[in-house]
């Protein structure tokens, strides 16, 4: 499978300390160029995310070409890029939180994820032995999650 991230779930992963832990979840990983320009754009080298993009060069790839269907969306270019790569990439899973990324990514029949469904993998392979830890760690990093939600990825993990 390759992991095709966008800015947010990459950023929050690599505040919480996680993102390189993910990895194993991913026979390759992408990271689309307008996604890592976007993340390198505060120019911090001690923020997590432009330093772990900084380290991994090889990730980024160029952008694809955008659909008029894609397009039409008026979606940022980080979020049009993953999808688009995600349309020509067969064993794609976009990784978005952005709600109307992932509706237009649904609405191409894409295997999609976010930030808290990837947890929710590891947990299930064994990546990682709980996601309470993992959930708190997101928060922490500033991705924002509902206590509803928090409860239905834990319930889901059997850690209710």
């Amino acid at each position: 499978m390759t992991l095709i991230f966008n800015a947010s779930p990459l950023i929050a992963l690599a505040k919480a300390g996680l993102l390189d832990c993910l990895a194993p979840l991913a026979d390759r990983i992408v990271v689309p160029l307008a996604v890592a320009t976007e993340i390198s754009a505060g120019k911090d080298p001690a923020d997590p995310a432009c330093a772990w993009v900084e380290h991994h060069l090889e990730f980024i790839h160029s952008d694809p070409p955008v659909s008029d269907f894609v397009a039409a969306w008026d979606l940022g270019a980080g979020e049009s890029s993953v999808i688009s790569l995600a349309q020509s990439t067969p064993d794609a899973l976009a990784v978005l939180d952005d709600l109307a990324a992932r509706r237009c990514a649904q609405a191409l029949g894409l295997s999609l994820t976010g930030t808290l469904g990837l947890i929710l993998r590891a947990k299930r392979s064994g990546i990682v032995p709980l996601v309470t830890p993992c959930l708190d760690a997101v928060s922490s990093a500033g991705l924002f999650i509902t206590p509803a939600h928090l409860n239905l990825v834990r319930r889901q993990a059997g850690e209710s």
